[in-house]
């Protein structure tokens, strides 16, 4: 039987304790945010611009590839107002890219 040291177990609860206070702050603070104004904006852009630093350095490794691929799927995107087909097309561009080794 597996028997963890006392540090371990309080990495443990220290982590959950943090993850639940994140998650509980969330909830509590959420109500006290301004509706309107400048912060109001800034918070309903976050999503989108998390995405967008998690997904630029992927698009800058493949080069001109991820580039292009990175515009075609805004562009399809934009276009259709399907955000999955903009992927297929994206994904398609780079598996392309890849396996023809340009």
């Amino acid at each position: 039987m597996y028997s963890a040291e006392p540090q371990t177990w309080l990495a443990i609860f220290m982590a959950a304790l943090a993850t639940y206070s994140l998650r509980a702050g969330g909830l509590l603070l959420g109500g006290k945010l301004p509706q309107k104004g400048r912060v109001s904006k800034a918070l309903e852009a976050l999503p989108g611009t998390i995405l967008i630093s998690l997904v630029t350095p992927s698009i800058f490794a493949e080069g001109p590839w991820g580039i292009a691929a990175a515009c075609s799927t805004a562009l399809v995107t934009y276009k259709m107002n399907n955000v999955f087909a903009g992927m297929v097309v994206g994904v398609a561009i780079v598996a392309l890219q890849r396996n023809l080794a340009f």
